[in-house]
């Protein structure tokens, strides 16, 4: 097979398996070889063994690195850090792709940047969404989602297991994180997300629902 024959065939894909090669050559292999030559040409770009993207000159449509993390692992969605720089919950936008997924740990590093992959229990695999973002089609957590799975994921690094604790030492922790903009955050659905979690997590959702309390108490009398 040919580049044009080729790029007739996944030019409309957004992404290229090797797995996919089989239904359209009777020799497989061959295709293999031949797509490890386009790839040092720069015609494609490897995102990880078996799964390609065509490089610019040659892609009808432009690809994100956020669409990439939903593609390189499935099932996963984007959260933690990435996913609250997305809700500007944090000062920064991380450029680090973030996701939870229910495979194993991972991370890998391509054209599109670094991403990685938190391994999460199937029973707290929920609380995202897809959204159109740029008109793509990504599944991202919502900011109650990535706030918990941080927590989950962090919670070694955590000292205090009660909200006295937090209170005590004027929620020094959640000002470390340098949470912002608390307004976007659903206070009744934090809650609700946080009763599937183990109970270091549940009271370290209590504590930070005191925070924004003050937080917030302390903003209306700034307004005043």
């Amino acid at each position: 097979m040919n580049f044009d024959k080729f790029l007739e065939i996944y030019g409309d894909k957004p992404f290229i398996e090797s797995s996919t090669y089989s239904l359209y050559t009777s020799n497989p292999n061959i295709l293999r070889v031949q797509v490890n030559k386009w790839k040092q040409k720069g015609y494609l770009f490897e995102l990880k063994k078996g799964l390609y993207v065509f490089s610019q000159k040659y892609r009808k449509y432009p690809i994100s690195g956020l669409l990439v993390a939903n593609y390189l692992v499935y099932p996963s969605y984007i959260s933690l850090e990435h996913a609250l720089g997305f809700y500007d919950l944090i000062p920064e936008m991380v450029s680090v792709f973030t996701s939870i997924t229910t495979k194993k740990t991972n991370r890998f590093r391509n054209k599109f940047g670094l991403f990685k992959y938190n391994s999460i229990k199937k029973s707290l695999f929920f609380g995202y969404e897809m959204k159109d973002i740029e008109n793509e089609n990504i599944f991202i957590a919502s900011p109650e989602k990535a706030i918990l799975d941080y927590f989950y994921i962090n919670v070694a690094n955590i000292g205090t297991n009660n909200i006295s604790g937090f209170k005590d030492n004027g929620f020094e922790y959640f000002k470390s994180l340098r949470l912002q903009n608390l307004n976007k955050i659903n206070t009744k659905s934090l809650k609700k997300y946080s009763g599937e979690y183990p109970k270091k997590i549940k009271d370290l959702t209590k504590a930070l629902l005191e925070y924004i309390k003050v937080s917030r108490g302390a903003f209306k009398k700034l307004d005043i």
